[in-house]
């Protein structure tokens, strides 16, 4: 057999021979990233203001300034000089509605109001407010009546978080049957209120 031969007889071999299919490979797919979870220690958004950084509580407790002591001791000195003259009768001046005033100022934005004697209150976990007041009684007709005081309002870890200042004022009237003192008290907590309500 000539090599042509040979070559003849394989190609025809090749050529009737059954192919069979290439080998099926199977792609892995390639894995998707696992979508993003949120972290655990995600960071959670404030609340609401406690009484450590805010306005927010149910109580506050006065503290009375040494200069609140003697303004309410020159306001009953003065009511004791004035009703201790012959035929002058019951003075318009009333010590005691200061604190009545700020109690009800208060009672406003505060479910409960302490205003102790002593000058260094326990603490109940609510606010402290120290209030220091400076008055005076005008003497003669058109001369002024005068009210004003600061109230410092701090958190129960004795933290300021708030101050106001307030004031008010009135005139003696002529003839003078009267001061008008409390014209001046009462123009003061409205002034306090308003600054009050104002605040967070």
């Amino acid at each position: 057999m000539t090599k042509w031969s040979a070559f003849l007889i394989v190609s025809s071999l090749l050529i009737t021979a059954h192919r069979l299919p290439a080998p099926i490979r199977e792609i892995e797919e390639t894995p998707k990233p696992a979508a993003p979870t949120k972290a655990k220690a995600e960071s959670k958004s404030p609340g609401k203001p406690t009484t450590q950084n805010g306005m927010q509580s149910h109580s506050v407790t006065v503290v009375l300034t040494e200069n609140t002591r003697a303004a309410i001791l020159y306001l009953k000195n003065y009511v004791q000089t004035y009703e201790s003259m012959p035929f002058a009768g019951k003075s318009d001046v009333h010590p005691d509605e200061i604190f009545e005033q700020l109690r009800q100022a208060l009672s406003t934005r505060f479910s409960n109001v302490s205003i102790p004697n002593g000058s260094s209150p326990s603490r109940s976990g609510g606010l402290t407010m120290v209030f220091d007041l400076q008055a005076h009684v005008g003497s003669v007709s058109f001369t002024a009546n005068t009210v004003s005081f600061i109230a410092t309002f701090k958190n129960s870890a004795g933290r300021q978080i708030q101050t106001i200042a307030a004031s008010g004022k009135s005139t003696i009237p002529y003839p003078a049957f009267g001061t008008q003192f409390p014209k001046a008290v009462s123009r003061a907590f409205a002034d306090f209120s308003q600054k009050l309500n104002a605040t967070r």
